[in-house]
């Protein structure tokens, strides 16, 4: 099968590259035949109870042009809730992060985890700011305004229905990837577990830097699925490979290849820190894309696993 969307520039500065792209296109790809083993399963935490929990009434479904206001900057979202839901379950709780020139709804359509999960979590689709089109991946927590629009959107949420806050988790497609690197260096506390698509990071200022050249996060490490494709042009299949990396380093794993896991190519990073494991999924011959058929899946069974 084969769709194409719009998508991004980015731009990363110092040794940072820039990527310019106009679409992306969606491409079978074949898994190895190769049988690998089955996923490990990850020791789940008890819930946290969000203030909205018992609120019978609120509203459920897709709740379009959602907004919240930072720093005198409306943004917009949109967010999914499940029908079903009765205001008193702990609901983990998805952000789902687009590429550069796309908006939410547009990765709604492309990237369809919500058919994964089965009405099992409440999905939010943030819109990056109209005038740059993207996320900042640069500025500190303290001065970016993508990373407290996050910080807003989820406590408007949390406020209003019952969201576990020990299962907040963030995924993105391109520079949404990229994103959700970011927010995991810098959200450690509030994040249980991301997945990069096609993206990399995390990098940018008013961030330190070891003696080694190493990035050290000031929140604690999280768990981390990194997918990409190694036909990708337009963020090259490096970006991941440091991704991975970093998250090998911060989650203390082990050296080395890691252990084939479900679904094939994918790797699970050896005796890295107890529940913050690390995958890897190095998909060949794919492009700059999510995974198709299989990348809803990989993502949505990593977070279930939480």
């Amino acid at each position: 099968m084969s769709s194409v969307f719009s998508c991004f520039s980015c731009v990363r500065t110092g040794a940072l590259s820039l990527v310019l792209v106009s679409s992306f296109v969606l491409v079978a790809v074949a898994g190895c035949s190769d049988e690998p083993a089955p996923s490990e399963p990850t020791k789940r935490v008890n819930g946290e109870s969000s203030l909205g929990c018992g609120n019978a009434d609120a509203p459920k479904g897709v709740l379009a042009n959602q907004t919240v206001t930072v720093r005198n900057n409306k943004r917009t979202y949109q967010a999914v809730v499940p029908d079903a839901h009765d205001g008193k379950t702990l609901l983990p709780i998805v952000f789902m992060f687009h590429g550069s020139g796309g908006d939410g709804a547009g990765l709604r359509s492309a990237y369809d985890l919500e058919s994964e999960a089965q009405g099992q979590a409440i999905f939010v689709y943030p819109d990056a700011d109209r005038a740059s089109g993207t996320w900042d991946l640069e500025r500190g927590a303290e001065n970016n305004r993508d990373i407290l629009t996050f910080d807003a959107i989820l406590e408007t949420l949390s406020s209003s229905h019952c969201v576990d806050r020990k299962r907040v988790f963030a995924t993105g497609y391109s520079a949404g990837g990229y994103f959700s690197n970011q927010l995991a260096c810098r959200r450690g506390s509030v994040l249980r577990a991301i997945a990069s698509h096609a993206g990399g990071g995390p990098f940018g200022q008013n961030v330190e830097y070891g003696d080694d050249g190493k990035l050290r996060c000031p929140e604690r490490p999280i768990a981390a699925l990194i997918a990409h494709g190694t036909d990708d042009t337009t963020v090259k299949l490096e970006e991941a490979q440091q991704s991975r990396e970093h998250w090998r380093r911060v989650n203390a794993c082990a050296s080395g290849g890691g252990t084939p896991r479900d679904p094939a190519p994918c790797v699970s990073l050896a005796a890295c820190a107890e529940d913050r494991p690390v995958v890897y999924c190095e998909i060949p011959g794919l492009g700059h894309s999510v995974w198709p058929e299989k990348g809803a899946k990989v993502t949505w069974d990593f977070f279930a696993s939480f």
